[in-house]
């Protein structure tokens, strides 16, 4: 039995703390107005793109290396996105890049990108 390396861990807990805050910014930020479905609508697509990265840091995950990258600076992209034309608050989005560049500050490590080849193959 193989065992997870601890930065895999920790990048499975970070996508899943951006996924919970992108919850709580959507209750956060939620106005009875017609027109905040956008609004609702950019978060609930953050917080589902944050936990589609929780998912694979998972063993039996759905991506290789090259895919959990590309789809960490999609995440990172749709989050600046919403942030430039105003459907997020600016901080929110700023926290929410935070947690972006961190996975990807353990997603480049070369200890993840060894055993994320070598679990998924």
């Amino acid at each position: 039995m193989e065992t997870v390396p601890n930065k895999i861990k920790i990048g499975g807990a970070l996508g899943l703390l951006g996924g919970v805050f992108g919850i709580i910014c959507m209750a956060v930020f939620f106005r009875g107005e017609e027109s905040a479905i956008a609004v609702m609508g950019v978060y609930l697509l953050i917080s589902v793109m944050f936990f589609a990265l929780a998912g694979g840091f998972a063993k039996d995950g759905q991506w290789s290396w090259d895919m959990m990258l590309l789809m960490t600076f999609l995440t990172i992209g749709a989050t600046v996105c919403s942030a430039i034309i105003g459907l997020s608050d600016i901080y929110a989005a700023a926290a929410l890049i935070v947690l972006g560049a961190l996975i990807v500050v353990v997603l480049i490590s070369p200890a993840s990108k060894t055993w994320m080849n070598r679990v998924r193959i």
